[in-house]
């Protein structure tokens, strides 16, 4: 992978060291929730990532893409309390050492706008996204005093990418101090579309990143169907949705993808449906003045159980499930993917 050294991230724009040719292409890897564990009632029950990396039976799939992307689902604390003063299985926490993995697998941005960030309080907030720097990731949907809804941009290799990333969803009421991009979900085209607008002036890709919908859900509700294809038509390249902790349907619309949920990535759960993840790895080529989308594919993974809680690549029988899940949730919504090997293709649009 070719590994940004730290990547800049600021709202204003973030020098490119490569020069942009006529025929470069951007591959973007995109995963769901990862958490290195939550409290129980007899104290912190963590995935011991230090001792046992999770993430290496995907670390060449998700390697193999210029920018790689996770819904951190955790606050990282370097000392997390043995027993939770908040509440217990609903409160998740990481260390250091267990979030360094991450970037030892290659992912280089973790959004930190989803509902589980206030899990460890006012502390919490304030660690998180020093670790997320001294890890080598790049943070999204960080707190912020002002404006915290707002367009941040990624340099990589000549292309600009506007990233939009947000939450619908968060645990108890908002806190003082700096605030996480919460956007109420009947909110989001009235707050959100125009940002896109105005990134889509002047970034190669533009990407929605939100947690949103109903946990367990198999399929978006129909007012999530109709505010992804008016942020679509707003000029976002693509939408990649988290929070139900299932996979839901993928769905071309017009030039742009739409992931509505991918699911869990890293955690502590290996039932069926919960335990079916994978990897969206979307590719970007230029086509003249104008980036297209010119291949999407899945991989799927599974989470199993031993020695700790990680993905595994499900190229196999154990990904049948999850792949004809995925088809047919993606076939309601009029996108057809074929099979690749062990991993699904559908078409890029780019001509």
């Amino acid at each position: 992978m070719r590994r940004l050294g730290g990547l800049a991230l600021a709202a204003a724009v973030v020098a490119s060291a490569t020069p942009a040719r006529a025929d470069d292409a951007l591959t973007l890897a995109f995963v769901g929730d990862v958490m290195f564990g939550r409290y129980v009632p007899g104290g912190l029950a963590p995935i011991a990532a230090e001792h046992h990396d999770p993430f290496a039976a995907v670390a060449e799939v998700v390697g193999a893409a210029d920018l790689a992307f996770a819904n951190l689902e955790t606050p990282v604390l370097a000392t997390p309390d043995p027993v939770s003063r908040w509440g217990t299985r609903m409160r998740f926490v990481a260390t250091p050492a267990r979030l360094a993995t991450l970037a030892a697998a290659g992912f280089d941005v973790v959004s930190l706008a989803n509902n589980h960030h206030y899990d460890q309080r006012g502390r919490g907030v304030a660690e998180t996204p020093g670790h997320v720097a001294a890890a080598g990731l790049t943070a999204i949907g960080a707190v912020r005093r002002r404006a915290p809804v707002r367009v941040e941009t990624l340099a990589r290799g000549g292309w600009r990418l506007g990233v939009v990333a947000v939450t619908t969803v968060r645990n108890g009421d908002p806190r003082p101090g700096p605030q996480l991009p919460h956007v109420e979900q009947h909110r989001l085209v009235k707050q959100v579309a125009p940002l896109v607008r105005r990134a889509r002036a002047d970034h190669d890709v533009v990407l929605v990143v939100v947690h949103w919908g109903r946990e367990y859900a198999d399929a978006p509700s129909a007012a999530q169907v109709a505010i992804a294809h008016r942020l679509i038509d707003a000029g976002a390249d693509a939408l990649i949705g988290s929070h139900p902790h299932e996979v839901q349907a993928i769905e071309r619309y017009r030039g742009g993808v739409i992931a509505y949920s991918l699911g869990n990535f890293l955690f502590d759960n290996a039932r069926p449906v919960q335990r079916d993840g994978g990897v969206l790895a979307l590719t970007f080529a230029r086509r003249g003045a104008a980036p297209c989308l010119a291949a999407a594919r899945f991989t799927p993974t599974v989470i199993t159980p031993g020695p700790v809680f990680h993905p595994e690549l499900a190229l196999d029988a154990r990904g049948d499930a999850g792949r004809a899940r995925l088809v047919a949730l993606s076939t309601d919504r009029a996108t057809t993917w074929t099979a690749d090997g062990g991993a699904l293709v559908t078409d890029g649009g780019c001509r």
